[in-house]
């Protein structure tokens, strides 16, 4: 296993638990009373306004996330998208305010531990923080030993806690309203005016803050290209749903006035209003999974924004170390885990909670504006799987709206938070700036960074009339260089040398032609002549020694519609693949027709196993198939079907199932097979494993 590198151990629904996890804490238990009472039924709509810019954010996230799937979130995103001053910031401010956020839960796990004694009648004495501090060890704990348990504990404590808080205020309601035929208790919508609806947001949305926490662990998602933006989008839904449909049930079985004197146990007294004690001995519990899911989310979050700045050279390389058995970031965790621990066994935290809202909206603004900076900058290995429709109207409100809300932030909070930026500020300019750090390019896994810039081989044989650059390709492809090699095969018993004197000049004026018709195309280029009685093995070796992955045929097209791929062999449809495939819908979509070979007739399952493969693939890259034909591989092969397909389509792509194939590619370029192919080719390479 590579030292640094963390491994993909988590699927779809634990992302998006850690996501929903981090978000069911406050935002159930402690908001609804305090936002009921200062604007009563109106409230719902403050929760409202509240999901529609986290879901906006959300939406940005899963783009960058798609496009960026590391450890870090945020201070991955912006630091990639920006430069290595706003990284420092941003990833400082992420670690210390999901330090607090998680020193927060915590507390609260803690007191929601001692008032679930309570409620039963149990007594203790001892306070709340050893409740708090044994958590806290046995997450250290849990975390440290694999993400996966982790994530399965996750699990639990979600699907869990989201089942109780449906089940108890659905059958609550239709019971409280429906066999004892009561009124709801509001009167008026908003009893305080308009204004207080956006306050309350500001106050409220806290509760969202925990989805991006997702993004922080994209280097541990499987599938990070599908999972990533459904994991984001989908907890943020989830958790706007219960919240909206928890205050609606609290605004309707109290009015503001009960709301605001109930405050932060709003959500018991409903449940016990509604089914008595042991309805609030249920919601307490669903109270302490909260708090746990909570602390366990952010728990993980920060330490794998720890391993990202450590990972990148900004704070000390011993933080990115991976634990040998358990291939989990074991250092960054016992550092996030031994901040907290102290914070326990001082003063409550809500403030510090406050803080870490107000850090994370900055970060929020900032993932908004990295959209905005990539999508008009658009940087080579910016290659989302996800795109935002309308991107700018949506990711300028987002960022617009996170800045909004801090001004409706504390006096005392915004100082701290002002505090803990300045710090940073002075750790860069203190620390970092003079090292020499160079931030890593990101590497999309469904995209070869190498290949979107690609170096491709054209062939020339000197013998034959001067043909056309396919014009069409070249503008299509970001190509760096074009190298062009023009041949000769000569005989056996014909002396290299005698061949080069005598055909020579000859070569050197056909790529003289083509160079010229390259010097307004604004493409390097180099070339070189061989003569040769073994012209394949010498370009062979230019092959290797250049590090060549394309092959173009040099055939005429002016127009480029319709792509036609040959697929017969899994190994075929790879990064490779869609690479080239993003390359040319980058430059113009076209129609894309796939020529499958099957073992044998009626292989069902070979063709539905080729045909997912080759979908999921194009699916990465925003592509998809349009037509198929479907051959068997013992009555037809490729060449020959591709011969006799190629003057219907405009360009074939020939990806290499195996470098032993290469031979056959070159022999039917050099015309040594019997493939008189009319579209160009473009040949993909293997490269070496």
């Amino acid at each position: 296993m590579n030292p640094g590198k963390l491994k993909r151990t988590i699927g779809l629904v634990p992302a998006a638990s850690i996501g929903l996890g981090a978000m069911l804490g406050a935002g159930i238990f402690v908001f609804p009373g305090i936002a009921g009472g200062y604007v009563g039924f109106a409230a719902v709509l403050s929760f409202l306004i509240g999901g529609i810019v986290a879901l906006a954010v959300a939406a940005c996230t899963a783009e960058l996330a798609t496009a960026m799937p590391q450890s870090g979130g945020g201070y991955f995103f912006i630091s990639r998208s920006f430069d290595r001053f706003w990284g420092t910031l941003t990833g400082i401010a992420q670690w210390v305010g999901l330090i607090f956020a998680c020193g927060f839960y915590l507390v609260s796990f803690g007191e929601y531990a001692l008032t679930f004694l309570e409620e039963l009648n149990i007594k203790w004495n001892k306070g709340t923080q050893l409740f708090s501090f044994g958590f806290t060890l046995l997450l250290l704990v849990l975390n440290i030993t694999g993400t996966k348990k982790a994530g399965r504990f996750q699990n639990f404590m979600v699907i869990s806690l989201s089942m109780m808080l449906v089940l108890i205020f659905s059958y609550g309601l239709i019971d409280f309203f429906g066999f004892e035929d009561k009124s709801t208790a509001f009167s008026e919508f908003a009893p305080k005016g308009i204004k207080p609806i956006f306050t309350t947001t500001a106050l409220i949305f806290t509760s969202y803050l925990g989805f991006v926490q997702i993004a922080n662990i994209g280097a541990e998602i499987k599938q990070p290209g599908k999972n990533l933006p459904r994991a984001l989008i989908w907890s943020v839904l989830i958790a706007t749903g219960l919240y909206v449909f928890i205050m609606f049930v609290c605004a309707a079985t109290f009015p503001h006035e009960e709301l605001k004197k109930y405050g932060e146990i709003a959500t018991i007294e409903a449940a016990r209003t509604m089914l008595g004690k042991w309805g609030a001995i249920v919601l307490v519990f669903a109270g302490l999974l909260a708090a746990l899911s909570s602390a366990n989310a952010s728990m993980i979050s920060a330490s794998r924004s720890v391993f990202a700045l450590s990972k990148d050279g900004l704070i000390t390389h011993k933080a990115s170390k991976i634990n040998k058995r358990f291939g989990t970031p074991h250092t960054a965790l016992i550092l996030v885990a031994v901040p907290i621990a102290i914070m326990l066994f001082r003063s409550r935290l809500e403030v510090f909670a406050e803080v870490a809202s107000f850090l994370h909206l900055i970060i929020y603004a900032g993932i908004c504006l990295s959209v905005l900076k990539l999508r008009a900058t658009n940087p080579v290995w910016y290659v989302p799987t996800f795109r935002i429709p309308a991107a700018k109207i949506v990711a300028g409100f987002g960022a617009i709206s996170c800045l909004i809300l801090l001004g409706f932030m504390q006096m005392t909070s915004i100082l701290l938070s002002g505090g803990v930026i300045l710090l940073a500020t002075a750790y860069y300019f203190l620390f970092v700036r003079k090292k020499n750090i160079a931030l890593s390019t990101p590497e999309p896994p469904h995209i070869v960074v190498d290949l979107l810039h690609p170096r491709i081989l054209i062939l020339v044989d000197i013998t034959q009339e001067k043909k056309d650059l396919p014009h069409a390709i070249l503008e299509a492809m970001p190509i760096s260089e074009l190298l062009l090699i023009g041949y000769k095969e000569t005989p056996e018993q014909t002396d290299s040398e005698q061949s080069e004197e005598e055909f020579g000049k000859e070569g050197e004026e056909k790529l003289d032609n083509i160079q010229k018709e390259l010097e307004g195309a604004q493409i390097d280029f180099d070339s070189e002549l061989i003569f040769s009685n073994d012209v394949a093995s010498q370009i062979k070796k230019v092959i290797e020694e250049e590090e060549l992955r394309f092959i173009l045929t040099l055939k005429p097209l002016s127009a480029l519609d319709q792509l036609l791929i040959p697929v017969y062999d899994l190994s075929q449809i790879n990064s490779e693949l869609g690479t080239i495939i993003y390359n040319f819908h980058s430059y113009q979509p076209t129609s894309i027709k796939v020529l499958l070979f099957t073992e044998e007739e009626g292989d069902s399952s070979n063709e539905a196993r080729l045909k997912k493969a080759i979908e999921n693939q194009l699916s990465l890259v925003n592509a998809h198939v349009d037509a198929y034909e479907v051959y068997r591989k013992d009555e037809e092969s490729p060449e020959k079907i591709i011969r006799e397909t190629s003057e219907k389509t405009d360009l074939v792509i020939w990806p290499e199932a195996a470098p032993s194939q290469r031979e056959l590619f070159l022999n039917i370029l050099l015309e040594k097979e019997p493939a008189n192919i009319s579209s160009p080719v473009i040949m993909i390479l293997k490269g070496d494993d």
